[in-house]
């Protein structure tokens, strides 16, 4: 290989050449080898130039020398020619990169992607270590940092990583147009990615290109955050309630000092297990249905947790402890074949032939039950030892007091239960109804974990145990830990009469050990325990709460003792954010790859691997004439274009290859196209205007059809935005799309439950601001231009302005700043589409909540006005009063209901309020049963919301009981002689020496024994039985208990009892002359000792009973109290599951009600007697109407006593009160009361002598008397018939009463009228998708804006469309704007942006220009005072274009390689288009046998490089033509510069013929042509 120049020893590198496109622009800039294309054989060689020189600058070699250009075509030689740019030092890279793609920035979008993909990985990491993150108490700090911040981050990322995809987008057609081998112009002048989808697929490989993995994986990665990352920001943190468990130390309570046990039954112990069994209370938390469980407690709380309830900071605890329970194995005993029988007992003649009945079990164990008459009268519920029952024996016979005999044989069990129905005067099988059981208890004992759990929102507390661990690690209770013989008899004791009693005159049926409590539970009859199946497992139940609650008596009385310290744990469920693991994966994974992707693109597009061949940034448009203002070549390949279609570009250069090189964009290969004639009519009659063409707009999202679309969707999105929120406020978001949440778990591994409301609306907001980006990044595009179009504008705010890389609010005050008010107001909507974004994201809470819905029902009771009517017995010879007994035992007549038991389970044993009743009111009831019951929704995670836990409000009347209290005002407690008698008890005349305790020597007796006896507290001045007075008892009955003396020493004991006032002789139940009548509540506390006994009888075997005497005057408190009713209208609020209240509001002032005393046990209409008998002759039946508050008051007041409901005679005979009736009292050791007492007594928490303070006496009085009230208002409340205090709307009485009304005999004149309905307003429970109220306002705000800032840019945009002919998205787009601009080129070639950017007298305007060779172009020219160029509104009229045509006449212009012309004042030079024969030579021709006068230098390489030589005209003579070397050619140093406007030199005679690129339209026109036909 030779070489001639100045130097020839240059070293170059051969290499293939190829024409396809070069998509790794990794190659060295070395000599390019090029094999020759036709047969000739000859290589070619150029130099390859390296892409980082100045493209603005003068331009040296590489070798620091001037610059040659071969002149030589014909061998392998390079010929420098020196260049007329001096240059002694080496050219700068070109180094120009996007900020994005910029190392610094770049680095830091990854650091970012990197910490937020820690970020996540740490949280769900602590997340689950943690169980949570944080705890959420509400704060409005917790919603930022849990749902804004997580958005806030993800947008700024996806953000970030949008504008790297814009850059890379913007930049690849320069790294293309810098591969050494150049590229095709659709790879490059005319590539566009406008969309992501766009960019995605360019970065795909295809069969023409390959991979370019800068594109494909910006393209990836802003796909992953729009898609994935955006949405699932917002769900990343969620709200759960958290289970935190902790080891602490324990204590357990020990019982080691009472061991072994001891059953001793208190009156409270069987208050406690009548309560639980009648009134389902619980009575301390580790006595439960099945198991006595050991206290145990955390050692940092203070005494002993004994009670039902208790509270802690903690939800649960867990420790080992002792658990006891018993069981019974039972089997049943049905009656024999023949088992009814009659037995003569020849042993005991004074005995009967009684009938005998015999059951019998499978076992053989027998029973013989006789009996006398007291079973066949009403039948019974017998349990009871069968230690206690003798052998069956004809010899003898034992009846018991009842009358009934019991025998056995052959059993080996330890009790027996019998149920049997009464049959009547005859006993056969036919009328007989029995059972019997068999059963062995079983006492057990073992240790276990056992769990105390707290409920949430109330004290209650709920103790469990571990079951299994329990049956397999107890062993039966041993002699030493306790006496099991004690607690056997203690069970089976016949003490249970005695604490259950009930009140009637009638017959009822009798029972014997605990089954009286049995028979409670089933109404007192028999047969309802005999046809339940599961009565057994209820008399267990029985058994195991007593056996409880003996325990529960030994846990108290240890409680003093030291307690035992064990370990164990206690958890608490806490508020927690927590990250949700599933989401949590998906960003790990999607960030994970997204920093893959981006590492990528940072290799891939670093300018090594990349090269740009930039200086500075290419988006103004005067940067882009700078690129092509020095390339000849370029600019005659565009010039003819300027008046095609966008298609018609594209098409013409689409097969040009060109090449980014220091001097700017090069054309790089010859022009292939066939020769067209001049008279070609294909091509003659094809040439359209885009005048006449329908403009397009410049990017498919600005068509009106799709921005009218996009109208829709802001503003179909605002309504629903605006609807949701409306529906949320006024009815709840509630339904199962809304709060549905998948439940994700992967290989069993549960993930959480995702609601989707986040993501989507996060999705939508991600795609409106995806779609408004499009907007406003098309509308950056071409801003310049648009001001360009408008009107001539300084290069500051036209052709040097671009906001390509200008994004959201330096957009906003870049076009603030030049009054581009439109994209200011776009730009403003895409950062507000970020900040709506984020609002979207946090726009959605889930929660429970409640739905509302109305129900109307039928009203059916109301507060009662009509009184009670009841029927009873009037005997005229005994004591008035007592035909009132069967009105008020009615009032005892359930036990299981009792409303008295009710009241004080209520509030010793922290027991519920009554339905319909809250804080002492009673509202009127209504039947909810029919409130609709459907599930409303399905929240996805297993479960729905309980269809009964609805909540119902309404309008109704309340009605409380209350009490006014104050001191007697003649009752000096302080003197003691008014209510005490000192006794002489060592005088034996008149106390029982033998009998009497030695205790005392004198004592002190309550009452004065010269008035009453000492049964009555006078309340005047001066005692009289004709003043006032009332009981110390609750009748006028001696106390007879209760002491307290331990080892001789008398304790302190107390007595405590409501009783009437009375007057003039008066004795209950007639203790009032008018109502509301008074009481006295009375709280006596001293040291009392029992058991003495008066001689009030001369017979030597008659035993008086005995009397209570204090060893010293004991303190007494009274208080004179007035009970009042009132009434009031009310809001309540209640519970469709139990009715309980929820909460109510009053709506008025309470007032009295009058109907509550109006009928004080009123006779009507007497009838002549019962039967004709004599016997008959003094007993009538007689109506009785009493009012609900009479009834009330007297019933409580008689209640302790129950002698009071059961036909007694009253009299002033004195009694003693009956320790055997303790139904609604409580005697023990210490303590004598009712149950309101005892009431009052657990309210001070049993401090004895609280009570004795007034204002404590008077608080806890109002207490009780108000639950008093509020039970027995609801006690046995009917729909249909009403109850106490409610009746229906249209009750009334009998018309045939003597009613005191006698004008209406229907109905009682005062009995009120209500409405036929009324309207409940349910709350149903759901879960609830709740919206953010700050942030749907700043949604609806910001689409407000974005609907207006739409229109506003829908109604500019159609003058965009009308301004703008042609799309401009590619570099070709704006090179034929400036291809022709002569003016605007040669600013660009002799000024620097900095002259430019100062220059402000020099405008630019972009529209139709008259150019020097005549011809109408559209395109951005100078404008000013050059005669030659004129600007035009509006286009050419038609034909003007072939009247320039024919009329085109110029010199000849020769180019040299920078654009210079090259003139001669001697010669023409002639230059003719290229031959598609060979394109490695140049071949000119003349069309009908004439020199063509068009120079069409196609590629650079083709202009007159030496311009003295005259070409022949001959073809065959023609030189070779230059080697397509693609290198830069400097020009000659004898170029003759003249001032010649620049579009002349690209002057042709034949206009229509001597342009290439119009024969390749022409071709393609005629193509296009052919196929249609």
């Amino acid at each position: 290989m030779t070489s001639h120049g100045p130097n020839h020893n240059l070293e170059y590198q051969a290499v293939p050449y190829s024409s396809d496109d070069a998509d790794n622009v990794e190659h060295p800039y070395g000599l390019e080898h090029n094999s020759a294309l036709n047969g000739g054989g000859q290589d070619q060689y150029h130099r390859l130039q390296p892409a980082d020189e100045d493209i603005y600058q003068p331009q040296t070699g590489p070798y620091d020398r001037k610059a040659t250009v071969a002149t030589e075509f014909t061998s392998t030689t390079i010929k420098e020619y020196p260049s007329d740019f001096e240059q002694t030092q080496n050219v700068a890279k070109p180094s120009w990169l996007p900020y994005t793609l910029r190392w610094p920035t770049l680095s830091s979008i990854l650091t970012l992607t990197v910490i937020l993909e820690i970020l996540v990985a740490a949280f769900h990491a602590i997340s689950v270590r943690d169980s949570g993150l944080v705890d959420d108490d509400g704060s409005g700090g917790i919603v930022v940092a849990s749902k804004i911040v997580p958005t806030v981050l993800a947008v700024i990322h996806v953000l970030l990583i949008s504008i790297l995809l814009n850059d890379i987008k913007r930049t690849q057609a320069f790294a293309y147009l810098s591969s050494p081998h150049g590229t095709s112009g659709k790879r490059s002048l005319t590539w566009t990615a406008e969309t992501w989808w766009h960019a995605l697929f360019q970065g795909f490989p295809s069969r023409d290109r390959k991979t370019n993995w800068a594109l494909l994986c910006a393209a990836l990665a802003f796909i992953f955050g729009f898609l994935i990352v955006s949405p699932f920001s917002s769900s990343l943190f969620v709200t759960e309630d958290i289970v935190f468990t902790y080891d602490v130390p324990f204590r357990k309570l020990d019982i080691s000092s009472s061991m072994p046990l001891q059953a001793s039954p208190l009156g409270a112990t069987y208050f406690r297990t009548v309560g639980n069994i009648l009134q389902n209370v619980t009575t301390s938390a580790w006595i439960t249905e099945k198991y006595a469980i050991q206290p145990i407690w955390p050692a940092r709380v203070n005494g002993v947790p004994l009670g039902p309830q208790f509270t802690d900071s903690m939800q649960t605890w867990s420790a080992k402890t002792t658990v006891f329970n018993v069981e019974e194995n039972c089997e049943r005993m049905n009656l024999d074949p023949g088992g009814i029988y009659v037995v003569p007992y020849k042993n005991n003649p004074k005995i009967a032939n009684y009938s005998t009945i015999r059951i019998s079990s499978a076992s053989g164990c027998v029973l013989n039950i006789t009996d006398s008459g007291t079973l066949g009268d009403s039948g019974g519920a017998l349990w009871g030892s069968m230690s206690n029952l003798s052998a069956i024996s004809m010899d003898g016979l034992d009846l018991s007091d009842d009358g009934m005999s019991f025998t056995k044989a052959n059993c080996t069990q330890d009790e027996y239960m019998i149920f049997t129905n009464g049959w009547g005067a005859t006993l056969t099988e036919a009328n007989l109804t029995i059972e019997g059981q068999a059963c062995t208890s079983h006492y057990y004992m073992g240790d276990t974990n056992a769990t105390v759990v707290f409920s949430s929102g109330n004290s209650n507390v709920q103790v469990s145990i571990d079951e299994a661990q329990y049956l397999s690690n107890r062993v039966e209770i041993p002699s030493t830990t306790a006496n099991l013989s004690s607690f056997q008899n203690a069970s089976l004791s016949s003490d249970w009469s005695v604490h259950l009693t009930q009140p009637s005159q009638n017959r009822v049926a009798i029972s014997s050990g605990p089954a009286i409590l049995l028979l409670a539970l089933y109404n007192f009859d028999p047969t309802q325990i005999v046809s339940d199946p599961s009565s057994i497992q209820t008399a267990e139940k029985i058994k195991q709460r007593f056996f409880g609650e003996l325990l529960r008596d030994t846990f108290d009385n240890s409680a003093a003792n030291n307690p035992t310290d064990i370990s164990g744990t206690t958890s608490e469920t806490r508020r927690r954010i927590v990250a949700v693991p599933a989401v949590a994966i998906v960003l790990e994974v999607s960030l994970g790859i997204q920093l893959i992707l981006l590492a990528t693109v940072f290799f891939m597009t670093r300018l090594s691997r990349r090269p740009l061949g930039l200086f500075t940034d290419p988006a103004p448009a005067m940067s882009m004439a700078k690129l092509i203002a020095k390339e000849p070549g370029t600019l005659q390949s565009f010039e003819g274009l300027h008046d095609c279609t966008i298609d018609e570009i594209r098409a013409a250069v689409a097969n040009q290859r060109y090449r980014l090189t220091n001097d700017g964009i090069r054309l790089t290969t010859p022009e292939i196209d066939d020769l067209i004639q001049s008279n070609s009519p294909e091509y003659s009659n094809t040439a359209q205007s885009i005048a006449a063409t329908n403009s397009k707009p410049q990017s498919f999202t600005f068509g009106i059809w799709l921005l009218i679309i996009f109208t829709l969707l802001l503003s179909a999105t605002l309504i629903v935005i605006a609807y949701l929120y409306w529906y949320s406020r006024m009815y709840g978001l509630y339904q199962t799309a809304f709060v549905y949440a998948f439940d994700i778990s992967i290989g069993g591994v549960d993930l959480s439950d995702v609601n989707p409301a986040s993501i989507v609306t996060t999705f939508v907001a991600v795609l409106i601001g995806l779609w408004w980006g499009s907007l406003e990044t098309t509308l950056r595009r071409i801003q310049p231009f648009l001001s360009l179009a408008k009107e001539p504008v300084a290069g500051d705010e036209g052709l040097l302005v671009s906001y390509i890389s200008s994004y959201l609010l330096h957009a906003v005050w870049k076009a603030s700043r030049r009054r581009h008010f439109v994209l200011a107001v776009v730009c403003g909507g895409a950062f507000l589409a970020q900040i709506f974004t984020i609002a979207m994201s946090s726009l959605w809470n889930r929660e429970p909540g409640s739905v509302p819905f109305q129900v109307d029902i039928q009203r059916q009771l109301e507060l009662r006005t009509v009184p009670h009517l009841s029927e009873a017995t009037l005997q005229f010879t005994s004591h008035q009063g007592n035909y009132k007994q069967s009105a008020l035992a009615s009032l005892f007549s359930n036990l299981k209901t009792s409303w008295i038991y009710g009241a004080a389970v209520q509030i010793t044993l922290n027991g519920s309020q009554p339905a319909w009743s809250s804080d002492g009111w009673s509202f009127v009831p209504h039947d909810l049963s029919s409130v609709p019951q459907t599930d409303v929704q399905n929240t996805g995670n297993q479960s729905t919301v309980s269809r009964s836990s609805m909540n119902a409000t309404l309008q109704t009347s309340g009605i409380r009981a209350r009490l006014e209290c104050s001191p007697h005002q003649h009752l000096d407690l302080t003197n003691t002689t008014n209510w005490l008698t000192k006794w002489d008890l060592t005088n034996a005349t008149a106390w029982n020496q033998t009998l009497d305790p030695t205790i005392l020597k004198s004592g002190y007796e309550l009452g004065l024994d010269r008035l009453g006896s000492n049964t009555l507290l006078f309340l005047d001045k001066n005692a009289s039985l004709t003043g006032n007075y009332t009981t110390f008892f609750v009748n006028n009955k001696r106390m007879s208990c209760c002491e307290n003396i331990t080892d001789g020493q008398i304790g302190t004991s107390s007595v405590g009892y409501w009783s009437p006032n009375l007057a003039n002789n008066s004795l209950y139940p007639d203790f009032a002359t008018s109502w509301p009548a008074n009481f006295t509540i009375k709280w006596i506390r001293g040291r009392p000792v029992e058991g003495y006994h008066d001689r009030t009888s001369t017979s030597s075997t008659s035993v008086s009973k005995p009397r209570l005497m204090w060893s010293e005057p004991p303190q007494m408190a009274a208080l004179n109290c007035m009970p009042i009713i009132e009434t009031v209208n009310a809001s309540v609020t209640v519970s469709t599951e139990d009715s309980h209240v929820i909460s109510f509001d009053l709506l008025d002032e309470p007032q009295s009600d009058p109907h509550a005393w109006s009928d004080d046990f009123k006779q009507h209409k007497n009838y002549d007697g019962l039967c004709e008998s004599a016997g008959c002759d003094n007993i009538y039946s007689v109506n009785i109407t009493t009012s609900y508050g009479i009834l009330f008051m007297t019933g409580l007041l008689g209640a302790a006593d129950m002698s009071n409901f059961m036909g007694d005679v009253e009299s002033w005979n004195i009694a003693t009160e009956n320790l055997n009736d303790q139904t609604f009292n409580i005697r023990e050791p210490g303590l004598n009361a009712d149950l309101m007492a005892y009431s009052m007594l657990s309210l001070v928490d049993y401090d004895h002598e609280a009570l004795l303070d007034l204002d404590t006496l008077q608080s806890t009085a109002q207490r009780t008397f108000t639950a008093l009230f509020q039970n027995y208002a609801s006690d046995n409340v009917s729909y249909t018939s009403g109850g106490y205090v409610f009746q229906s709307p249209n009750e009334a009485l009998p018309s045939d009463l003597d009613t005191p009304v006698s004008s209406n005999k229907n109905k009682r004149a005062d009995a009120s009228a209500s409405d036929s309905s009324i309207t409940l307003h349910v709350q149903r429970p759901v879960e609830l998708l709740k919206m953010s109220k700050a942030a749907a306002w700043i949604c609806m705000l910001i689409l407000g804006y974005l609907i207006v800032a739409t229109v506003i840019l829908t109604v500019a945009s159609r003058r965009y469309t009308r301004i703008l002919l042609r799309k401009i998205d590619s570099i070709a787009d704006v090179i034929v704007l400036m291809a022709g601009s002569e003016k605007l080129l040669k600013e660009a070639r002799e000024k620097s942006k900095a002259e430019l950017k100062a220059d402000r007298a020099t405008k630019a305007k972009l529209g139709w220009f008259i150019g020097a060779d005549g011809t109408h172009r559209w395109g951005i020219e100078l404008v000013g005072t050059d005669d030659e160029k004129k600007t035009m509104d509006t286009p050419p009229y038609d034909g003007y274009q072939s009247e320039v045509q024919n009329n085109g006449t110029g010199d000849r212009r020769e180019y040299n390689a920078d654009g210079v012309s090259l003139l001669s004042s001697n010669n023409t030079h002639i230059n003719h288009g290229s031959s598609i024969s060979d394109p490695s030579q140049t071949h000119y021709s003349s069309s009908n046998g004439q020199p063509r006068g068009d120079l069409s230098p196609v590629s650079q390489d083709y202009g007159y490089q030496m311009y003295h030589q005259q070409w022949p005209n001959s073809p065959d003579d023609y030189p070779p033509a230059p080697l397509n070397t693609g290198e830069r050619r400097a020009p000659s140093v004898d170029i003759n510069v003249d001032s010649t406007p620049f579009s002349s030199y690209f002057h042709h005679d034949d206009e229509g013929t001597s342009n290439p690129i119009k024969a390749r339209l022409s071709l393609l026109r005629r193509g296009n042509t052919q196929r249609r036909s």
